[in-house]
């Protein structure tokens, strides 16, 4: 009885230090979006890195008090997403420095490695080749692109959200899942892992201009970004200035392979087994909104994309054959459920049952 009763009062003691511990991160979330933190300016933390560091943060203090490697799981499976994109964002001085003789980018004031350069030259004669001698990029502006940013096509609203997805629509997944199901989201984590690495490493080795740098240097037709300037007409003005800040930012020769694609398609390899009806059109729907808006927008060239998506179904097979390899080495043929896909565990299977 006494038993019972002092693991009660220990229960109620870690929600209670839980509830407090919510509060302080909210707290903390409302000075940051006021105030800003030392390292960070006031408002919402869009950045990547500080989206993650929440995430890995609220994941952290919500466990507080259950399993302890909850919290183990949160900070090193989060931590290891936004150390990716610490690597990533370090792969335009990488790229600059192992590549070397850059060249300035006519019309602006940033450079670029000349291979990027013949790796796009070689890109858009293999794309032209495959579509009759025109490039894709070309054939969907020449039809679809109205030059004017004051009054652009309010079409454009459908490309643009579907374009700012790339920048949360994975994490919000893996947050989701936590909360869920905590087996699905390590093997969620792991393919996305898996995906940015397979990505980091081909920018390395085969930095591409994209379309609309290509056309700079007369590879192509002029090619315009539209990118997010038609969200102003359902009020997210915000998202437009960050994607124009963030063009300073980022790897400019990160073409081949396209993350954009590969997330997109990440979610539909993932989830596509035991999906509904109704779920399989919209993974379906979702790249194919993604490949028009990559396209469409001069970000990326349609080879680029495909070789994405590749990598996107590699990542969650490798995924599935490394649990289905623990799954095998850890259980024994009577332990094993007749008919249940390797790899995937139950969805009640305790945290402490994987890695």
């Amino acid at each position: 009885m006494q038993t019972v009763r002092w693991e009660s009062l220990t229960a109620d003691r870690w929600r209670l230090a839980r509830w407090i511990a919510l509060a302080v991160y909210v707290g903390l979330f409302v000075y940051q979006y006021v105030q800003g933190m030392p390292w960070t300016t006031k408002g919402l933390p869009l950045e990547r890195e500080q989206f993650i560091g929440w995430m890995a943060l609220g994941a952290a203090v919500w466990s507080v008090g259950r399993d302890r490697k909850e919290v183990v799981l949160a900070i090193g499976g989060f931590g290891a997403l936004a150390l990716c994109f610490v690597v990533y964002d370090y792969t335009r001085g990488a790229i600059d420095n192992v590549w070397g003789n850059p060249t300035f980018i006519p019309q602006t004031p940033v450079s670029a490695p000349v291979q990027a350069v013949h790796n796009a030259k070689r890109l858009i004669t293999a794309e032209k080749a495959l579509f009759f001698g025109r490039m894709p990029t070309e054939f969907l502006q020449d039809h679809l692109y109205l030059p004017s940013n004051q009054h652009p096509p309010k079409w454009e609203v459908i490309t643009g959200l579907t374009y700012l997805t790339h920048f949360y629509m994975v994490y919000v997944i893996a947050l989701f899942m936590w909360f869920r199901d905590k087996v699905r989201w390590l093997h969620w984590v792991r393919s996305l892992v898996t995906l940015i690495t397979l990505g980091v490493t081909g920018y390395l080795l085969y930095p591409t201009a994209p379309p609309w740098m290509a056309a700079k240097f007369n590879l192509m037709a002029t090619t315009a970004r539209p990118g997010t300037r038609s969200l102003k007409y359902v009020h997210l003005h915000y998202a437009d200035r960050l994607w124009n800040k963030g063009q300073g930012l980022v790897n400019l020769v990160a073409a081949m392979p396209s993350l954009h694609m590969g997330f997109t398609v990440l979610v539909g390899a993932f989830f596509w087994r035991g999906a509904r009806p109704w779920l399989r059109v919209i993974l379906v729907a979702y790249p194919c909104l993604m490949l028009f808006t990559l396209v469409y927008g001069g970000e990326h060239y349609v080879l680029d994309c495909l070789v994405g998506a590749l990598l996107a179904w590699l990542a969650v097979w490798l995924n599935r054959r490394y649990v289905a390899w623990r799954q095998k080495s850890t259980t024994t043929p009577e332990t094993t459920t007749a008919g249940e896909f390797p790899g995937e565990l139950p969805a009640v299977a305790r945290i402490d049952s994987v890695d």
